[in-house]
């Protein structure tokens, strides 16, 4: 087991001793409670793709399906297309 040093402001002691009365938790159990909270959410956090998959807007839009994965090649058809019209 790890040991850790905390330097905390008045206000954070404050803070931490009033979570520790109100659920009887020592401030270890606070702290490492908080730790794993933390932890927590940020493997929820989802991708921007995750999200706008969630919203519906992956799909939503007309174009190339793969447009994602050949932009550069659709640059410049458009280009040439653009430069030496047929």
């Amino acid at each position: 087991m790890r040991m850790l040093s905390v330097r905390l402001d008045d206000e954070e002691s404050a803070a931490l001793q009033t979570v520790c009365a109100q659920t009887g938790m020592t401030k270890t159990e606070v702290v490492k409670a908080g730790i794993m909270n933390m932890a927590k959410q940020q493997v929820k956090r989802k991708s921007a793709y995750e999200l706008a998959e969630q919203m519906g807007l992956v799909g939503c839009f007309e174009g190339p399906a793969d447009l994602a994965e050949k932009a550069g090649e659709y640059a410049k058809e458009r280009i040439r297309e653009k430069h030496h019209p047929h």
